[in-house]
């Protein structure tokens, strides 16, 4: 089974912080922090009561439930749409030059 994942953004990083640390009372889970306001919560298996913990987390600390899905996934999508904008630049570019 693949790793699942929740992808948390925040409004700034003391908000950040704050859910981190009460994150690390529980367990079940492991978190990454991405970058300054987003934050990767990873489950092996998946638990629905930790899930919601981990939402509820989120929204406690003002930050929501970005992405939820199997890992890598949010990647993927993210990659997908810029390569479609960028195509659709292209193609603009190109009329605009006839």
């Amino acid at each position: 089974m693949a790793t699942w994942e929740i992808r948390g953004l925040f409004g700034n990083e003391y908000a950040m912080e704050q859910a981190i640390a009460e994150l690390k009372e529980h367990t079940g889970f492991e978190w990454a922090v991405l970058d300054r306001r987003n934050l990767s919560v990873r489950f092996q298996k998946r638990d629905r009561e930790v899930e919601e913990m981990v939402k509820r987390t989120f929204e406690m600390y003002h930050g929501f439930a970005e992405h939820e899905g199997p890992l890598g996934e949010y990647d993927r999508q993210r990659k997908a749409e810029l390569e479609k904008k960028l195509r659709k630049e292209e193609e603009k570019s190109r009329r605009a030059r006839k």
